[in-house]
């Protein structure tokens, strides 16, 4: 076996080597636990031949996200403090189905095109960190989840995001 430069028996560069490995093999498992999860929710079945191909699409999945999170050199930063955010998008994506389908029965019984619009809505740029990074992703995939709203951007200068709404609200109606 052959020993590392840098000093006695034990103190050589291999400890930090496992440890970066343990964090990569780590992010991997937390990567594939939220991919299985997924699966599950969208498959709809915990059939046996139905877990394992979702264990094995999780598994590639978890490699190639751990594989391309490690060649940017980053690594997704979240706070606990976002989930409550993401608490509403159940409400936001029911709430939107209802007037994006009501525009379309507008649109096939009556003729009726619906007004769209752009919006400009406040939204903080945060900091240029991994974390900030991880925010502002979020905040876009948020905004865009609903089918009613589509996110286009973040202006960092003047902190809004600018929204495409296919179906613009009424006067007097908020967010």
């Amino acid at each position: 076996m052959q020993k590392l430069a840098g000093g006695p028996e034990g103190s050589s560069r291999r400890r930090p080597v496992a440890a970066a490995v343990a964090g990569r093999v780590r992010a991997w498992l937390i990567w594939w636990a939220l991919l299985m999860a997924l699966w599950i929710i969208a498959d709809d079945s915990v059939a046996t031949d139905e877990l394992l191909a979702g264990a094995g699409a999780a598994a590639l999945a978890a490699l190639l996200a751990e594989g391309v999170g490690h060649q940017a050199a980053t690594r997704p930063w979240l706070r606990r403090a976002w989930l409550g955010a993401a608490l509403r998008l159940p409400v936001d994506v029911a709430r939107d189905s209802g007037v994006v389908f009501i525009a379309l029965w507008h649109r096939l019984v009556h003729g009726e095109a619906p007004s769209s619009a752009f919006l400009e809505l406040p939204a903080r740029f945060g900091p240029q960190t991994n974390e900030g990074a991880a925010r502002r992703a979020l905040l876009v995939a948020g905004r865009s989840l609903a089918p009613n709203r589509l996110a286009l951007g973040l202006d960092g200068q003047r902190n809004v995001m600018v929204v495409h709404q296919l179906v613009a609200e009424r006067e007097g109606e908020t967010d």
